[in-house]
């Protein structure tokens, strides 16, 4: 409000998600500015439900910032469904606008050996993972639970859990990578894995949420059952053991990462819904306008006709006195 004030008025206001439900609801009815809402993910998807009262209060707030948004944006066709079919929203008011990377994240950045052997010698091969360590990420649990089950898996000295790693290491670590693997179990979109695809690593995602829509299988990338490990390693050994699959596709990746998930795109198509947002509070508005002058004429009208009825009630009581 203090900005507004001072800077003036704003065409829209861009509402990420339902922490911001009631502040974007409070604007918009304060100023008349329309909504345009971008939900990342829902809670019941993060979840597979709705199990207690506040997952349902999150979830309340996720379809009353809808509710109140002109337009709503997400960034894959499956949460397009999925926003649809838990909140109930017309087709035509959900756009699907993918998210992006930044093109030149690995521009001059070249496999660094040194850094490389922290984790595996010349002759191994590294298979990647990048993510939270959640469940729905398909990783079955947090750091401490992964490591007990790596060790009674005898693999203690085959997996590496790096911990927080800064930009720059992450950038070094997808270039020492011989393939990326992304296991989700439920993913909106998954922006590893465009991460992975730009910096020319052979990826595998599973069959799920966005993740399924970025890949096709055996052209720029490979797909597996969501869930099942014989599946993903299927897809693994498929790339580790072609070369020339494993070239190809990678190659095919990073110019789909260029031609359809790059900044210039997103922002042409992400401009274009802010201008739906605006056009159509603007027609509701003439509306609304009109609606108001059509009942003024209308409240005119109906007192002109007391008027009249009055005065000739009046005359033809004085005709007869």
């Amino acid at each position: 409000t203090e900005i507004i004030n001072k800077e003036g008025g704003f065409d829209v206001i861009h509402a990420h998600d339902w922490l911001v439900t009631y502040a974007a609801k409070s604007l918009k009815n304060a100023y008349d500015i329309p909504i345009v809402a971008t939900i990342h993910a829902t809670e019941a998807g993060r979840n597979s439900g709705i199990h207690d009262e506040t997952q349902r209060y999150i979830n309340d707030t996720e379809w009353l910032l809808t509710y109140e948004a002109t337009e709503v944006i997400v960034n894959s066709n499956y949460m397009k469904n999925e926003i649809q079919r838990l909140f109930g929203l017309p087709f035509d008011k959900i756009n699907v606008i993918p998210n992006g990377i930044n093109l030149s994240n690995f521009t001059g950045i070249e496999r660094d050996y040194d850094f490389r052997r922290q984790y595996a010698m010349d002759n191994e091969k590294i298979i990647l993972y990048v993510g939270r360590l959640v469940y729905e990420k398909g990783r079955g649990g947090m750091m401490d639970e992964l490591r007990a089950e790596a060790s009674n898996l005898g693999l203690n000295d085959k997996i590496y859990f790096t911990g927080y790693l800064n930009s720059k290491q992450v950038q070094k670590m997808y270039k020492c990578a011989d393939v990326a693997v992304f296991p989700s179990t439920y993913e909106p979109f998954g922006i590893v894995a465009l991460e992975a695809m730009l910096a020319g690593v052979p990826t595998v995602v599973s069959d799920v949420g966005g993740l399924d829509e970025i890949v096709t299988h055996g052209v720029d990338g490979m797909k597996s059952y969501a869930g099942n490990a014989n599946s993903i390693a299927d897809s693994v050994t498929a790339l580790l053991y072609d070369h020339q699959l494993a070239t190809n596709v990678s190659k095919k990746a990073k110019q789909k990462v260029k031609d359809q998930f790059n900044w210039e795109k997103i922002a042409q198509d992400t401009h274009f819904t802010y201008e739906k947002a605006i056009c159509q509070t603007m027609a509701e508005r003439q509306a609304k306008q009109m609606l108001q002058e059509k009942a003024k004429k209308t409240e005119k009208a109906e007192n002109s006709q007391k008027e009249i009825t009055n005065l000739l009630s009046f005359k033809k009581r004085h005709a007869y006195a």
